[in-house]
């Protein structure tokens, strides 16, 4: 179902939507741009506080107007707003914003400056700019509220920030909060624990996030006459899937259309197994562990895990060149892919998987549509020491973070197995030779969430025969 029918949004009345409350604001306001792209729509998103830059998507720096015009022409969406600096002595206030304490700065201020100074944050355009802007799409997506990524909060004195002329306003609470002490998983918890008459070391309950959904001084602060919904995120991290349907349903007494899914939910797996065992002397994919043949030790792995996380994980898709790995994965339900050109490097392999996933995802038939709500996780075959628990946990730490890479880790550095969202298959596919994922993941570090594996027999790849290792 898509996000709009979820979160019942006819955008043909509720045109300004503003997004608030906690972690998962900026993926769902991106899944929203993409899949009403994809409906011929014409969108901004834009900010009222600060935004993460993601330089891979389509940019108006200021909200200059013929880049607007450009981008929503050739992409159906576009980001508008202002780049940060260091310094704000030079920023305004933008008016007419309610709560507003946030400032702009100008396009002449910005061009006068060096790109070094550049946060990575991108910050408010002027509303009266806006007012402007909407006469150039059919929808404004505003994420108006900053959480620092944690799953929840309560809004301060000067927030949420949230323009005149928004016609519905969604709130986001991430459910990986249940369950975890407010001081963990709050954002500013003294004032949290204040709103909710608890100790900052006591956890957040069921009846907390009721509390802070329904309250107009919590997620509905500002929101008025305006329409409300409300996303409970991450979903998928419960041990107890009752639990979700539950508060939705008990917000909905209250009168609220409350909804709950998660946003990162849809991860294929690829097999690596086309290499040619150039140091290992035969087909070291065949070599015998324990009795069974290397390739088939990770495969079978991946299987159990792909069953155990049936709702996270939609297909296991293999790349090889072997006829008999072909039969026998096609066999225990795995999707093959011939590569007919190993010698060319482990990038042909990842490359033909990867486009598989994209092709087996109507939604995802564009690379603008792959950003958030789809994911790859590579795999080597030589990795037989690799456990399901691993895998699991490597899968569980990129769902709940709200990063677009995830890796496991020896020492702090990235390996096999890994995962892109795709906002990254673009930069994948251009990858040639013996280049694997790592170049990607070196190039935006700050992206990566690291899962340390303890047992690092688990994480090597098997280049030669273990009788002389």
């Amino acid at each position: 179902m898509r996000l709009t029918e979820l979160l019942d949004i006819d955008v043909n009345s509720k045109k300004i939507i503003s997004v608030v409350g906690g972690g998962g604001k900026t993926s769902l306001i991106f899944r929203l741009a993409e899949e009403l792209a994809e409906q011929g729509k014409k969108v901004i998103v834009t900010t009222t506080t600060h935004m993460a830059f993601e330089p891979e998507r389509p940019f108006a720096r200021d909200g200059e107007l013929n880049k607007v015009r450009e981008n929503l022409r050739k992409y159906g969406y576009t980001v508008a707003a202002c780049m940060g600096k260091r310094e704000e002595k030079s920023w305004k206030k933008p008016e007419n914003i309610q709560g507003s304490s946030g400032t702009h700065c100008s396009a002449s201020e910005e061009q006068n400056k060096s790109g070094k100074l550049f946060t990575g944050k991108l910050q408010a355009l002027p509303e009266e700019q806006l007012q402007e802007l909407k006469k150039e799409c059919d929808v404004i997506l505003i994420e108006a509220d900053g959480a620092r990524r944690l799953p929840l909060k309560v809004p301060g004195a000067w927030e949420p920030v949230i323009p005149e002329m928004t016609d519905l306003v969604i709130g986001v609470i991430g459910l990986d909060c249940l369950g975890k002490a407010i001081k963990d998983t709050v954002h500013r918890p003294e004032s949290a624990a204040e709103f909710l008459g608890k100790s900052s070391k006591e956890k957040i309950t069921e009846e907390d996030i009721i509390r802070i959904a329904k309250s107009d001084q919590g997620l509905r602060k500002s929101v008025g006459h305006r329409g409300f919904r409300v996303f409970l995120n991450k979903e998928d991290v419960l041990s107890d899937r009752n639990l979700p349907d539950k508060i939705v349903q008990r917000l909905r007494k209250y009168g609220i259309w409350a909804v709950c899914g998660s946003l990162k939910q849809d991860i294929s797996i690829v097999i690596l197994a086309a290499g040619n065992s150039r140091r290992f002397g035969s087909n070291k994919l065949f070599f015998p562990i324990d009795g069974i043949p290397m390739y088939l030790h990770t495969l079978q792995k991946v299987l159990l895990v792909q069953k155990k996380m049936k709702h996270r994980i939609s297909s296991v898709i293999l790349v090889t060149q072997y006829p008999e790995i072909k039969k026998n994965a096609e066999a225990l339900g795995a999707r093959v892919i011939w590569n007919p050109h190993p010698e060319e490097g482990i990038s042909s392999s990842m490359k033909l998987g990867l486009l598989e996933v994209i092709k087996e995802k109507p939604q995802a038939q564009s690379f603008s549509a792959c950003r958030e709500n789809n994911a790859c996780l590579f795999l080597v075959a030589d990795q037989p020491w690799i456990k399901c628990h691993t895998i699991e946990a490597l899968i569980r730490m990129y769902t709940e973070s709200e990063k677009g890479m995830a890796a496991a880790a020896k020492n702090g550095q990235p390996g096999n197995p890994c995962i892109f969202s795709g906002k990254y298959y673009p930069e994948l596919l251009a990858l040639t030779g013996d280049t694997g994922g790592k170049r990607v993941m070196r190039k935006y570090m700050q992206d990566v969430a690291l899962l340390e594996v303890p047992d690092k027999k688990e994480l090597t790849d098997m280049d030669i025969p273990p009788d002389i290792s």
